[in-house]
């Protein structure tokens, strides 16, 4: 069997992280208020060498972006985020009141660029690319209020 396909082969075996989403302020939110998102599993992740004769295969997923569900939007960042909200965070526009249950249904889903390398004399080819990998979390509720305040002018 080629190279690439053993490759292919130890992608589909590998498991990745499932993310853990969290966020600042913790499962509230306010209109208006820029709300700090991060995920827990955002690494590398490498298969297992496989031996064969005359060749050594291997592939390494690195994580390269967390895709955001936010329920009243999607956005995109390029690293798992920090609780400062500098890196990754978003300011809601609309209270979650007329959502189901009250609140956005997040998710995240951290993208992985998959490599593998061969050594040895029956490699062939030395390396490539496979298709990227991705894995979601498991939904969190995030309730958005507004905060009403009167102009005492």
């Amino acid at each position: 069997m080629p190279t690439a396909d053993w490759a292919r082969v130890l992608r589909a075996e590998t498991p990745l992280p499932v993310p853990v989403v969290h966020t600042a302020p913790k499962n509230r939110s306010f209109v208006e208020l820029r709300t700090a998102l991060w995920v827990d599993g955002f690494r590398t992740v490498h298969t297992r060498p496989l031996n064969l004769p005359n060749r050594r295969i291997q592939a390494t997923g690195t994580p390269v972006s967390v895709r955001w569900q936010l329920g009243e939007t999607e956005i995109t960042c390029t690293g798992p985020g920090t609780r400062d909200g500098k890196s990754c965070g978003y300011t809601y526009r609309r209270a979650s009141t007329g959502q189901p249950g009250g609140h956005y249904k997040i998710t995240a889903t951290i993208i992985w660029d998959f490599h593998w390398t061969c050594v040895g004399s029956a490699c062939g080819t030395t390396y490539g690319d496979l298709d990227q990998g991705q894995m979601t979390s498991q939904p969190v509720g995030l309730v958005v209020d507004e905060i009403q305040s009167k102009d005492k002018q």
